[in-house]
């Protein structure tokens, strides 16, 4: 199996017969088995059949030699039992074992000088022989057709042969050939599509592919088709929001000036406060529409980066926005080595945490802890809030979802699916649940 490359890492990674693989292999294989045995098998049987026919030719004509001798030396053929003993003790190589066959014999002159277990029959077939004695007198012997045995156990035992064994490898090996020719391009495709999905970069579609000329070289065309126009559409709409969001800040601007200006003529105006505080939550809702945009497309390069010491960070600097908050700290490792995009990750964290402190009461605590199991590691964030409906809580990673539709509240909508976007970037997995004492616990699976 180790003519071709590939063949273990797709042998491991492919376990259980519903992998394309595997059918195709198991298939192409019994295919081959099915033709050669039936092939060996007929092969076989008309040999052995040509081979039987003919022995039990030779054997007739030699007992019937045998019985004539005997007649001409003047022994009785009435008998069968004599002939029998007379048959007996000749060669048994040459009669059969010295069992009598059913036959007739019949002289020159038409006169029927034995007969042993034989009717005539106008529908069976008979063997007929002229046999010639020493004496030179012809005779002619009438014999039944032999019945052809099946010759199953015999074609067995020929395919048990050392030439059948090597035609059973080879088989296997071809299968796996061409399964492996079949199924290499479908999982060079799904790695590229996968390379996209995750990257957010178009790269060129290998040429082995697209130059194939076959059905799999023409996926591999829309396959490539489909990619680029995705990502043409994409680069569309994010060009759109950055665009709307630039036209909305200058606006947002001018009404700034303009409040400014109307507070230096009216100081401690209630109007004006409320114009600043409207347009400071505008200036927020256009920075995370410019953040939830672009994340796919930030160009981030993965680096090896502590998550412990970067979740620190974080809980610091949130601590002295809130104060009031007293966030618990709980995590066996002094240091988590994870390779991805600190960036991303840091702001993810940082939006679930942010959640967790504006909708937690002010004396409740926030809970924070990073544990390593096996091949992930698992982020924690509970907070002490009301929870949401078990409907909803699928929905929070929704753009611009808020539970209950509650429009009038600090937040947008888009911390959540930022952070599962940030997540998802790293193969990770984000869940969202009520915990059993109230409020919420947000998990972050990621690959260590």
């Amino acid at each position: 199996m180790a003519f071709f490359p590939g063949f273990y890492k797709q042998a491991g990674s492919a376990v259980g017969f519903r992998r394309l693989f595997w059918r195709i292999f198991i298939a192409f294989w019994l295919g081959d088995l099915a033709i050669m045995f039936a092939t060996g098998y007929t092969l076989i049987h008309n040999f052995e059949s040509s081979q039987f026919s003919s022995r039990y030719k030779t054997d007739m004509e030699r007992q019937a030699n045998e019985l004539i001798k005997f007649y001409e030396g003047g022994e009785s053929l009435k008998s069968h039992k004599d002939v029998e003993k007379l048959i007996r003790g000749q060669d048994r190589s040459d009669n059969r074992g010295g069992r009598l066959q059913s036959m007739i014999i019949i002289d020159s002159s038409q006169q029927q000088i034995f007969r042993y277990r034989l009717n005539l029959n106008d529908k069976a077939t008979f063997l007929e022989l002229t046999v010639v004695s020493e004496s030179g007198d012809s005779y002619q012997v009438l014999a039944q057709n032999p019945v052809i045995p099946r010759f199953f156990k015999q074609a067995l035992n020929r395919f048990q042969t050392y030439q059948f064994v090597i035609i059973l490898i080879s088989a296997a090996v071809v299968s796996a050939l061409l399964s492996w020719t079949i199924v290499r391009p479908l999982k060079q495709l799904g790695s590229y599509s996968r390379s996209y999905a995750s990257d957010q970069s178009v790269e060129a579609m290998p040429d082995k592919l697209l130059n194939r000329g076959d059905e799999l070289g023409d996926l591999a065309t829309d396959i490539e088709f489909m990619v680029n126009q995705t990502d043409k559409t994409m680069n569309a709409q994010q060009q759109l929001l950055h665009d709307v969001s630039h036209e909305l800040r200058a606006p947002l601007a001018r009404l700034q000036a303009s409040a400014a200006l109307i507070e230096k003529k009216i100081p401690d105006n209630s109007y004006t406060d409320r114009i600043h505080n409207e347009c400071g939550r505008i200036d927020q809702l256009i920075q995370q529409i410019l953040n939830f945009s672009k994340l796919d497309k930030q160009r981030e390069e993965k680096e090896q980066f502590d998550l412990v010491s970067l979740s620190r960070a974080l809980i610091d600097n949130i601590q002295f926005e809130y104060p009031q908050r007293t966030i618990s700290w709980q995590c066996n490792e002094r240091s988590l080595l994870i390779n991805g995009f600190p960036e991303s990750l840091s702001q993810a964290i940082e939006n679930i945490i942010r959640n967790a402190c504006k909708y937690s009461p002010e004396d409740s605590d926030i809970d924070f802890s990073i544990v390593s199991a096996g091949n992930k590691v698992i982020v924690n964030i509970r907070d002490r809030g009301e929870g949401v409906s078990e409907g909803e809580l699928m929905k929070l990673q929704q753009p611009f979802y808020r539970a209950g539709n509650k429009m009038h509240t600090q937040g947008f909508g888009l911390g959540l699916s930022i952070a599962q976007r940030a997540i998802q970037k790293h193969s990770g997995e984000l869940k969202i649940n009520n915990h059993a004492d109230g409020g919420l616990i947000v998990t972050i699976e990621l690959p260590s």
